[in-house]
């Protein structure tokens, strides 16, 4: 039944865009907003179409959005035995505002706040008609949810579309907190005012959601699904991840530490972080929130692979030797990242086939699906250590990386490894650079990661001359080349002669 609403209203969404755009024809059966939202359950509907616009797992046959650009462009993946070409412009570095990934990340991020503001605009005109306390608790739920889609949006824009988070005059993106006319056209917004915006609906999230997710069994009665759902907990852990890229250090910790210091979440050992993977173990302590994928959904296996998952499923990307060569034996991190059916010939031996393993897809709900995992207690550990770090407290980031490294040793009761010393931040950022590499390679982290920290320390792209030679494309992108921010797409730049193009497009 999810499912059926989540296509119906979907479709609805799109009906309404179609008939606001063709402005001078009323059709005989326009479904009108007024007509779509009457009740508490007509928003809770539309909220769920605007969880299946989000879609950082959409592409698949070389195309897609933030999951397969992050490894793609960097260094976490290389040719695979049966590719015929996909993905070799943007392997090559060639980044230009016509691109599908710039195109597909603006377009895609905009259509869920267009989304969310059209439902928000008919909360307001419903939200008075409500005559219990229950159905207006209900309602702020489902405007928490909305308000923090719509923020999270808009700090994913500016982690791809700005050139410098933390200089708030910089150009940002266009803030859009409303539904605007057709004709309407709008310039970017600075840095400061866009993570003003993300700090208004974030905050009015966490207000109108309180500390529990009371109107939950009106999504499923299952509890643990909760964590497909944005609860409390959720918009914490955007706020962390946003105060990271921010700037704010302290609040980034105190945001990161209170999910740590949660019962409910915890780094997972060996056995349960490979159930997370192999069959969308929904109550492993690591998960925190994950868009659910069901028949119908994106076909997450398809961004690197025509027929599944494996040597035979005819991988056109495989994981990269040079992110094989970090992730040691003795890590569990590499049997889910590396998929059990490979060929290793030898140390960067250009026959090695690696196809990846965080994506199986033999789910019960069908071939080449997995959930997407979008926050895990790990990345908790590693924004607490590097807001530590920059605080000056490199011992306590130290024990937080020998922490997260002790638990992912591939033994059922983790391992002992030895404690970091940092001589100085540099040396920190370093290593909790190379550990984000290794817990988040597939899950669209890589890309933002060498913009965020490897700009500052002075570490780009450096792929293995293998992996590199496989595309026959250039090995190396220097840490302050301009293509660490996206451009604006030709769609955009032809039907908005306001908006400001990025240096160096």
């Amino acid at each position: 039944m999810k499912k059926i609403l989540r296509i119906s209203l979907l479709a609805a969404f799109i009906g309404m865009m179609s008939c606001e755009d063709a402005t001078d024809i009323i059709q005989e059966s326009e479904l009108s907003e007024e007509l779509a939202f009457q009740t508490v359950d007509d928003l809770r509907g539309g909220l769920i179409g605007v969880y299946a616009v989000y879609s950082p797992d959409a592409g698949g046959n070389g195309s897609g959005d933030q999951i397969l650009f992050n490894d793609l462009f960097t260094d976490n993946l290389k040719r695979g035995i049966s590719s015929s070409g996909q993905g070799n412009q943007t392997y090559n570095f060639i980044l230009q505002p016509g691109s599908n990934f710039p195109t597909t990340l603006w377009n895609g991020r905009y259509a869920v706040i267009n989304f969310s503001n059209r439902v928000l605009r008919a909360w307001e005109r419903v939200y008075p008609t409500l005559e219990t306390e229950a159905e207006r608790d209900d309602a702020n739920e489902i405007k928490a949810q909305l308000l923090a889609f719509r923020g999270f949006c808009h700090f994913e824009l500016i982690q791809y579309f700005a050139t410098n988070y933390q200089d708030l005059t910089a150009p940002g993106v266009i803030v859009m907190d409303f539904v605007p006319e057709v004709d309407q056209v709008f310039p970017r917004n600075t840095v400061g005012e866009v993570f003003q915006q993300i700090e208004s609906d974030l905050t009015q999230a966490a207000q109108l959601m309180g500390t529990e997710f009371n109107s939950l069994g009106e999504y499923t009665t299952v509890a643990e699904e909760s964590k497909f759902y944005i609860n409390p907990d959720v918009i914490t852990a955007m706020r962390a991840r946003v105060k990271l890229f921010e700037g704010n250090y302290t609040e980034a910790y105190t945001l990161a530490n209170s999910l740590l210091q949660n019962e409910n979440y915890g780094l997972s050992g060996y056995v349960e972080l490979g159930s997370l993977y192999e069959s969308d173990n929904l109550a492993a302590k690591e998960l925190i929130f994950a868009l659910s994928r069901r028949q119908g959904d994106n076909t997450i296996t398809s961004l690197w692979s025509a027929n599944g998952a494996g040597v035979n499923g005819s991988p056109f990307f495989e994981i990269s030797n040079g992110l094989l060569n970090i992730l040691p034996s003795s890590d569990v991190r590499r049997f889910i990242i590396l998929n059990a059916d490979n060929e290793i010939v030898g140390l960067n031996s250009p026959n090695n086939i690696l196809p990846q393993g965080k994506y199986l897809g033999a789910t019960e709900d069908g071939a080449m699906l997995n959930d997407v995992k979008v926050f895990r207690a790990a990345e908790m550990v590693l924004i607490r250590a590097e807001a530590q770090a920059r605080l000056g407290n490199l011992n306590a980031a130290a024990t937080d990386i020998k922490a997260l490294r002790d638990i992912r040793v591939a033994t059922n009761n983790g391992g002992n490894t030895p404690l970091p010393s940092y001589a100085n931040l540099n040396a920190a950022l370093t290593d909790i650079l190379l550990e984000r590499r290794k817990e988040f390679a597939l899950e669209g982290h890589r890309y933002l990661d060498l913009k965020r920290i490897g700009t500052e320390i002075g570490v780009g792209i450096n792929r293995e001359s293998v992996d590199c030679a496989s595309f026959g494309a250039d090995c190396d992108l220097a840490p302050t080349s301009y293509k660490f921010t996206l451009p604006i797409p030709n769609s955009e730049i032809s039907a908005n002669p306001t908006i400001a193009q990025n240096p160096g497009y």
